[in-house]
């Protein structure tokens, strides 16, 4: 699994910036949901070209032998 990033700027004027990295899909918007609600209204959005990734998903894959 690629590792996950999340950096977090706030500038003089209070405004919060975040970058996600490393997280593909939706996934991002996910992570990030419960700081933009805590921090109030979102005023711009940038997607970065790993949002229109689809994430891996890992599942575990086994053969049951009928005896």
């Amino acid at each position: 699994m690629d590792m996950q990033e999340l950096e977090i700027q706030v500038d003089r004027e209070g405004n919060v910036i975040v970058h996600v990295k490393g997280v593909k899909g939706d996934d991002c918007l996910s992570l990030t949901r419960s700081i933009e609600d805590a921090l109030g209204k979102v005023t711009d959005r940038t997607l970065t070209h790993e949002h229109y990734e689809h994430p891996l998903r890992e599942f575990n894959h086994f053969k049951v032998r009928e005896s």
